[in-house]
């Protein structure tokens, strides 16, 4: 029950943030164009600023070494995955 609910607040911050142009910063997935030194060629979660042009940028934060870690390690796993799904 709860699952539908954070879906449809998501929806609600996303929505809201293009069509009200508020320039907010929101977790999402997003191409890693080479922001984060980590898998390229990927869309994975992070952060972005959107706007009525939807994603404007990418937002570069801090990680201490073990947050660095942990979105390599998550960017290789989902790479790993989608090289082994078959279209």
């Amino acid at each position: 029950k709860a699952s539908y609910y954070g879906i449809g607040m998501a929806l609600v911050r996303i929505t809201s943030a293009i069509f009200n142009n508020e320039n907010r910063i929101i977790p999402i997935s997003v191409y890693n164009d080479g922001i984060y030194d980590i898998e390229k060629d990927l869309y994975i979660g992070l952060p972005a600023v959107l706007n009525r042009d939807g994603v404007h940028h990418l937002v570069k934060l801090k990680f201490d070494q073990t947050e660095t870690e942990n979105l390599e390690n998550s960017a290789k796993i989902l790479k790993s995955v989608l090289n082994q799904l078959v279209f």
